[in-house]
C-alpha cells in the first residue's frame, strides 16, 4: 500500500510541539526492516520545528522554526550527523530491543494514529538514537535525538523524530525532520 502521510505531524511525548505539515510518501515495507547505515549517508536538510521549553515548573512554546544543511557520514561503524551550521556532531545507532517504546500524543497526532498510517506500530519502524553533550553559554548541555526512518527509496530518504536538549535547569523538546537532498 502506498499512501500519503503527514510525516511532520507525528505526536509523541518526545516529539512535542506544533508543526508545519510536510507530505511524504510512505512505503510500509519499512516496518521491521532497518536499511544498512551506509544507505542513509549523504546531504540532508534538517528542519527543526516549534516545540516546548520547560524549567520544571512552567512550560512555554519554543516557536522558532529553522532549517539548515547537515550531512550523515560513516565513521567506522558509526553514522554521524555533521552540522554545517556549527552544531555538535551526533553519532547515531539503531535502537536495540532494550529501548522503551516511543509513545505519546502532542495534540497534533498520536503514535497510534501514525501506526495506522504506517501499517505497523511505530516501534517496528527503524529507529535511530544519538546523544551527547556540548557547551553553550558557558554551561554544559546534554542532548538526545530520536529519529525514525520514515521513507526510504533508492532516490530519497526521510527521517522524522524529535530532539531534547537539557542544561541550566531548562529542557527544550522539538520535532525534527531530515530530508535527503
Amino acid at each position: 500500500m502506498r499512501g500519503a502521510a503527514l510525516a511532520a505531524a507525528i505526536g509523541t511525548a518526545l516529539l512535542a510541539g506544533p508543526v508545519r505539515a510536510e507530505v511524504i510518501e510512505l512505503f510500509p515495507s519499512e516496518c521491521d526492516a532497518s536499511p544498512p547505515l551506509e544507505d542513509l549517508v549523504g546531504p540532508y536538510r534538517l528542519s527543526v520545528f516549534p516545540g516546548t521549553l520547560t524549567d520544571g515548573v512552567r512550560s512555554v512554546a519554543a516557536s522558532h522554526h529553522s532549517s539548515h544543511a547537515v550531512s550523515l557520514i560513516l565513521m567506522g561503524e558509526d553514522l554521524v550527523l555533521q552540522d554545517a551550521s556549527g552544531g555538535p556532531a551526533v553519532s547515531f545507532r539503531y535502537v536495540g530491543p532494550d529501548e522503551p517504546g516511543w509513545r505519546g500524543d502532542d495534540g497534533e497526532v498520536s503514535t497510534e494514529e501514525l501506526a495506522e498510517i504506517a501499517g505497523c506500530d511505530v516501534n517496528r519502524l527503524p529507529r535511530l538514537i544519538g546523544s551527547g553533550t556540548t557547551m553553550a553559554d558557558g554551561g554544559q548541555v546534554s542532548f538526545t535525538y530520536r529519529l525514525m526512518v520514515w521513507n526510504m527509496t533508492p532516490d530519497h530518504a526521510a527521517l522524522i523524530g524529535g530532539m531534547e536538549w537539557s542544561g541550566g535547569g531548562v529542557t527544550v523538546t522539538r520535532r525534527v525532520m531530515m530530508e535527503a537532498q
